[in-house]
């Protein structure tokens, strides 16, 4: 129940942000790859601290800390004034389990769909979805993988260049001894975000 609550909203948040990128992508509909110069002429860069939730059941009469603290790295640039991409780094703090210290990092790739606004335009709303390589680590034993990821976020600018950041990312991890299944974990993030010359007007 609580993971098909999660997808509506966050599918209908998809929505709205699609029809409003529809509207404000009439404004300006030039495109900008990254191989070219101008992918970065507005790109942005930052660092984001906060989270973890790791969505698994401890087993009966054992003790678990499924939270931990996260931190996350993070780059991109703008395609045009609707669409981006992205490519972050993550890692957590130990969950505590039975088995030993659960750590996690990924490497996520990412595409963003979202809507500037306010005085400087360095405030925005956005919904993204991505592929990450993960690494997981419990005790002596390790797994690597691909895996899914989707969230929402927003900025408030501060100046033209300067913003805070806010993001809700789920990720879905590979974890030893799980039989090749991808668990979620969810991170609840905030940080601050420099956007290299600051946004289009």
């Amino acid at each position: 129940m609580k993971r098909s609550l999660m997808a509506a909203l966050t599918l209908a948040a998809v929505g709205s942000f699609a029809s409003l990128a529809s509207h404000a992508q009439s404004s300006d509909s030039s495109l900008q790859m990254p191989y070219q110069k101008e992918f970065w002429t507005t790109g942005h860069a930052g660092i984001e601290l906060g989270r973890s939730r790791l969505d698994i059941g401890c087993p009966t009469g054992a003790t678990c800390d499924q939270h931990a603290n996260a931190a996350k790295l993070f780059a991109g640039g703008r395609f045009n004034n609707v669409f981006g991409g992205e490519v972050s780094y993550l890692q957590t703090n130990n969950f505590g389990f039975p088995g030993g210290n659960l750590k996690l990092q990924a490497v996520n790739f990412g595409l963003l769909a979202g809507v500037p606004f306010g005085p400087n335009r360095n405030s925005s709303v956005f919904a993204k979805a991505g592929l990450l390589w993960g690494h997981s680590e419990l005790g002596d034993t390790s797994q690597n993988g691909w895996g899914g990821s989707y969230g929402l976020g927003a900025t408030v600018g501060i100046t033209r260049a300067w913003a805070v950041r806010l993001d809700w990312d789920r990720y879905r991890f590979k974890l030893p001894g799980g039989g090749g299944d991808r668990e979620d974990v969810d991170s609840f993030l905030i940080g601050a975000q420099y956007t290299f010359g600051g946004p289009p007007r």
